[in-house]
């Protein structure tokens, strides 16, 4: 693994944003080419895994997630090193939402083909998410609001999954979590005796999960913080976390999101500087969201 190191720093010691001069002279068209590489390896890769013969259970399981996780967030790494304006991520955002909703209908016509339709809906919706990150990565206007917002997605995370609306929406309305979601194929699943029919998922991760690693890798990107050391320690961290879901399949969902956060924080330690007042400010509305968060689970359990 090839481990970034950080950006020259100003005299305040904060890490500076990047030069779109700079970025945009590394190559746009690089950069177009290895999105198209990364678009067919995925489509690819998942379109072939129901179809792999005789590979026992826990070796399919193994290979599929991290083949699953490491081209998803190549695909989303990629995108983030764009340098393009607001208005064409807009458009670059509608594009490929339009063609996922095309594809989502057609799909429902022809289910026989699901193990070849699905993977172009997860690689447009995939797209579609990193996109809509790039976006809100925008609203970061300065580097040292990435940490409280690792934090407060940290905890949102966890109440929305256990106690709040995610957790509510996976028992009561699984299709539609089901359709905002992507899929991690399972090995072998369509070359049973029911053929197509037999196709399935094995685990999956929501829009969110996709959403703000597009917002935290283009934020690490653009303010020349440790980007390939934040690629790596995320998906170590979500790898441990997908196949710990998948080894102890008695435990409930496991939200993504805290490792996600997590991954973000431990790979840029040191990076960020903050004056007393800041780190005041900071422990108060940590105590308050956890306290806020406390209060809710309280009341979701007692109208129960």
């Amino acid at each position: 693994m090839s481990i970034a190191l950080c950006e020259a720093k100003s005299v305040s010691d904060k890490p500076q944003a990047k030069n779109p001069q700079d970025a945009t002279a590394a190559g746009t068209a690089p950069l177009g080419r290895e999105a198209l590489i990364a678009g067919i390896t995925y489509y690819g890769i998942l379109a072939a895994l129901p179809h792999i013969r005789g590979v026992p259970p826990a070796v399919g399981i193994i290979a599929g997630t991290v083949l699953f996780l490491l081209l998803s967030l190549a695909v989303i790494r990629n995108i983030a090193l764009w340098e393009i304006k607001p208005l064409h991520e807009f458009f670059l955002l509608a594009y490929p939402l339009a063609a996922w909703y095309s594809v989502t209908v057609w799909a429902e016509q022809y289910q026989h083909a699901a193990p070849f339709i699905s993977p172009l809906e997860s690689l447009l919706f995939l797209v579609t998410c990193a996109f809509l990150g790039r976006l809100l990565s925008r609203l970061v206007r300065e580097v040292n609001m990435l940490v409280p917002i690792a934090i407060v997605l940290l905890l949102v995370d966890i109440f929305t999954v256990f106690f709040g609306p995610t957790g509510e929406a996976l028992d009561k309305v699984p299709e539609l979590v089901s359709r905002l979601s992507i899929g991690l194929p399972a090995v072998g699943s369509a070359v049973g005796p029911e053929g197509a029919r037999g196709f399935g998922f094995i685990a999956s991760a929501g829009l969110g999960d996709f959403i703000f690693l597009a917002l935290f890798f283009a934020a690490t990107w653009r303010y020349g913080l440790r980007f390939d050391r934040t690629f790596w320690y995320i998906f170590a961290l979500v790898a441990v976390a997908m196949l710990g879901s998948l080894a102890l399949p008695f435990l409930p969902g496991i939200p993504l999101l805290p490792f996600i956060a997590i991954g973000f924080l431990i790979a840029n330690t040191g990076q960020f500087t903050f004056t007393q007042q800041e780190k005041l400010y900071l422990l108060i509305a940590v105590i308050f969201i956890g306290a806020f968060i406390a209060v809710g689970v309280l009341l979701t359990q007692y109208l129960k």
